[in-house]
């Protein structure tokens, strides 16, 4: 059975420092009316609430915010709380005081505290809020220029916590936890990002340019979590992103690859093959694209396509022993003899230790009537000094991997066999590994391993004096 292989990316940008200005700070925002209700600059009408009442304890909080002993403010904002619990101007300046020592996820309950009590009170958390993102935020950049990765993450974290109107510090987090590989909290991240690029703040109407740009920066992140959703083979979760994408694109092939080989993830494979003999058909793929779409039509027993996409992937890679492996497969479980006996022998050129190879190719001559033929595989096979069966090749960043199973065959025990495996690229030849095996008893097998340090896309071996 073919075996699909490939890699999914994510994208990010780190984007530049922002400054906040200065905040007057007061108990009540300017222009609330508490006595009737309150309409922000985006329209937003809110509803009465308990509005907030000016106390000894508040009135010195502001005082000390004012001279920057955020400390004292705090101890007295929360004091405030005990005899007076409906007044959210505590809830408030508690809020602005944790966000103001950097203690951002105990500023957002506070603050929300306060909005819930008195919704129009977002006329002042917001501010506060964007005051304190912009710090963390920054803190971010630094450490990040600084190569400190942990910091930067902290501080975005920090940014996160407290304001999600400006994606910047999201995009930034989920990008690094991605790389850290923390992939549930970059998705946690992502979706985060979404719901904020979703809303709108209250304080000011955003321009038609900041409008259009949410809108790129949404199907920014809706890409980076789609392939993120697909790296973690969570299929169903990217199968409505990658639709919604193609609503807006429907002629990304790129999007269509992605789609299809979520539906084939999700067990989908009649949907999958219908979008990959599609993409087939008009050509473009490259090799792994080719060899994930052979594997999938594989798999729906569509032989004779699966046969169409191995055979682009030999003409691409003609090197690729796993190319020709799975191209000479689908030709057989197809019993398309007359193109198996080229295959095949093609393959015995590429796998020549490997029984099932030599098996298949003499199977090819047997349907053709060449009785000369056969005999002469069949005796072929049966004088190699080894076997070497099921091999998996396992592409790993910048490493390559080859593993499979080396069984006694006609050599004698502890017989020295020498294989040169060579490695491919794109563009060619990249590298070649010799591989010293020695034979187990007759019928007995030993696993191989091979590793080639470079990012390959294709190999083969022989074997040498």
């Amino acid at each position: 059975m073919p075996e699909g292989y490939g890699c999914s990316f994510l994208r990010g940008t780190f984007v530049v420092r922002v400054f906040a200005g200065g905040l007057l700070l007061s108990g009540c925002a300017p222009g609330l009316n508490p006595s009737g209700p309150v309409i922000s600059p985006t329209g937003i009408v809110y509803e009465l609430g308990t509005p907030p009442v000016e106390t000894r304890f508040s009135q010195t909080a502001v005082m000390y915010l004012r001279q920057e002993n955020e400390e004292r403010a705090l101890e007295l904002a929360l004091e405030g709380m005990g005899p007076d619990p409906s007044n959210p101007i505590h809830y408030y300046l508690a809020g602005t005081a944790y966000a103001r020592l950097g203690r951002n996820e105990e500023a957002a309950a506070m603050f929300a505290d306060a909005e819930r009590i008195y919704p129009a009170y977002q006329l002042n958390t917001e501010p506060e809020r964007e005051r304190a993102w912009a710090e963390a935020f920054n803190e971010g950049i630094e450490a990040f220029d600084a190569d400190d990765v942990t910091s930067a993450i902290d501080a975005w974290g920090r940014a996160v916590k407290i304001y999600d109107l400006r994606p910047d510090a999201h995009q930034n987090l989920a990008v690094l936890l991605a790389g850290e590989g923390r992939h549930n909290e970059a998705i946690k991240i992502y979706r985060q990002t979404l719901a904020g690029l979703a809303k709108q703040p209250a304080t000011r109407v955003l321009s038609d340019g900041e409008l259009a740009e949410r809108i790129a920066l949404r199907i920014g992140v809706e890409e980076n979590l789609g392939q993120l959703f697909l790296f973690m083979a969570r299929y169903e979760e990217a199968e409505p992103i990658l639709r919604e994408q193609l609503e807006q694109d429907s002629d990304n092939r790129s999007l269509q690859r992605d789609l299809a080989r979520a539906l084939s993830g999700a067990g989908r494979d009649a949907e999958a093959t219908e979008i990959y003999a599609a993409l087939l058909s008009t050509g473009g793929l490259d090799s792994t694209e080719l060899f994930n779409v052979g594997v999938t039509l594989f798999r729906s027993a569509d032989f004779t396509e699966a046969a169409e996409a191995f055979k682009q992937v030999t003409e691409l890679q003609p090197n690729s022993r796993d190319g020709w492996f799975n191209y000479v497969n689908s030709l057989f479980a197809a019993e398309e003899w007359e193109s198996l006996i080229s295959a095949g022998e093609r393959l015995v050129e590429l796998d020549p230790l490997s029984e099932n190879a030599g098996l298949i190719a003499a199977r090819a001559s047997l349907e053709a009537g060449d009785d000369e033929a056969v005999l002469s595989g069949l005796e072929r096979m049966e004088g190699v000094p080894i076997h070497v069966e099921d091999l998996q090749f396992r592409p790993a960043g910048a490493e390559t991997k080859v593993e499979g199973r080396v069984i006694g065959n006609g050599a004698e025990t502890g017989t020295v066999v020498r294989l040169r495996f060579t490695f491919y690229g794109n563009d060619g030849i990249l590298g070649s590994q010799i591989l010293t095996v020695r034979a187990p008893p007759l019928g007995e097998s030993e696993d191989l391993e091979v590793l080639f340090s470079g990012p390959a896309t294709a190999y083969r071996y022989e074997v040498i004096p």
